[in-house]
């Protein structure tokens, strides 16, 4: 790539295979090696800065010239990319998708795609992507234009919420970010609502008989230790 360089985390620019046939990766993985080795025919540039490379062989290229900025409007790309992604798949070719570091521009026309014809929303989109690619962050503006996607190709209200980061009050961020709870606080609080659920079933059970009333109290926590001894004096 003469006259022009760029640094970027190695990380980040790998080259990943969402679903069969659809791959990502950002612009140090774009060589006619990868080309061949994952035996790609078209390839799509989300880039302004980045040129399209004759180094990498005979194949079909297209550029969108897109900045990575809030401000730039794909909006228009998501649809279209998105039919010329499914059309390509259908018809057996192998598709690249790239911006500079394969996070935000490539990873937005990505989901876009996903949210049409893979997944059922966005979110399962987006948790669809981080599968294979963890560090996909398209930056906030392209956010918004995803959430008015899925809302218009699939009639609903939306998956995805933009929300305040708790760090940065004056931030938003997707809530696809954050982890409501890890998965043994999950489960532990699963089975709290469960003995919740049963002790109230016996409580108003209780007054059947016998049989529910050692059942309300078997479900009580339990003392976790004993009773200290009652000593009397006379």
């Amino acid at each position: 790539m003469p006259g022009v360089s760029f640094r970027v985390n190695p990380n980040y620019t790998r080259i990943s295979e969402i679903v069969p046939g659809l791959f990502i990766c950002g612009v140090t993985e774009l060589s006619a090696e990868t080309v061949a080795k994952y035996n790609i025919t078209h390839v799509i540039n989300a880039t302004t800065e980045v040129p399209n490379l004759k180094c990498l062989g005979n194949i079909q290229r297209c550029k969108l010239w897109l900045e990575d900025t809030p401000q730039t409007y794909i909006y228009p790309h998501l649809e279209l990319q998105s039919d010329h992604i499914q059309a390509l798949l259908s018809d057996g070719g192998k598709v690249l998708v790239h911006c500079v570091a394969g996070v935000s521009r490539s990873a937005s026309i990505c989901l876009a795609y996903l949210t049409k014809y893979k997944c059922r929303s966005l979110r399962d989109a987006y948790h669809l992507m981080v599968k294979t690619r963890p560090m996909v962050r398209p930056n906030l503006g392209f956010w918004r234009q995803l959430i008015a996607f899925e809302q218009e190709i699939k009639k609903s209200c939306g998956s995805v919420r933009l929300v305040r980061d708790e760090a940065q009050e004056d931030k938003l961020l997707p809530d696809v970010y954050f982890r409501m709870a890890l998965p043994e606080e999950k489960e532990s609080a699963l089975k709290n609502v469960k003995k919740t659920r049963q002790m109230r079933h016996a409580l108003l059970c209780h007054h059947h008989g016998n049989e529910a009333s050692n059942q309300f109290w078997s479900l009580c926590p339990r003392r976790s230790k004993p009773r200290p001894k009652r000593i009397c004096f006379q």
